[in-house]
């Protein structure tokens, strides 16, 4: 009976690392829940801005990026108008005056990426043309707390191996603390 009696105390021990896993569990739940409320609120959502006739883009079949691409999250590009900014600008485009709006179908955008291309297969060639453009970008942290969350998303591809490691830590705790206590009882 005194054997058992034993065994009991030394089990015991096991009931403060099975809560301690819990409250550690609670915790990750609750950091997660943390951040995506943060990611969920407005001062860290985007913020909308506009470039007036950013000079130094060209219009042809290679594509210009716009000043502003490099901005943290960088996103929704949009061109609202675009103008010859010289007479004759290059090679395949008609000669217009300074100043004269280029058609909208002329060219596409990557919205994305912050790009300018012509649209018409070569058709254009402005070497030098003003564009006024909308787009969003992310404030720091906003950039930031996305990258953690982003990184974080792959935490539910290692949570099988944690579980298993952590069953592993127990099984192990039960033994070392079980087995070398056992005691041989003498006559």
């Amino acid at each position: 009976m005194g054997i058992l009696k034993g065994k009991k105390s030394q089990l015991g021990s096991i009931q403060g690392i099975i809560a301690t896993l819990i409250i550690v569990c609670i915790l990750i739940a609750s950091g997660f829940f943390i951040l995506q409320e943060f990611l969920e609120q407005d001062e860290l959502s985007d913020t909308s801005s506009s470039v007036t006739n950013e000079t130094g883009l060209f219009l042809n079949q290679t594509p210009t990026i716009v000043a502003k691409a490099s901005e943290p999250g960088f996103r929704s590009f949009s061109i609202t108008t675009c103008y010859a900014n010289a007479t004759g600008t290059g090679d395949g485009a008609p000669d217009i005056a300074v100043n004269t709006s280029l058609h909208s179908g002329n060219w596409t955008t990557n919205a994305d990426e912050g790009t300018i291309i012509s649209a018409t297969g070569g058709g254009e060639n402005y070497t030098d043309v003003a564009c006024t453009y909308s787009y969003l970008y992310g404030e720091q942290a906003y950039v930031g707390l996305n990258e953690t969350l982003n990184a974080m998303g792959t935490f539910p591809d290692l949570l099988g191996l944690i579980i298993l490691i952590s069953i592993i830590g127990i099984v192990l705790l039960i033994v070392f603390n079980v087995i070398p206590g056992a005691k041989v009882s003498t006559a």
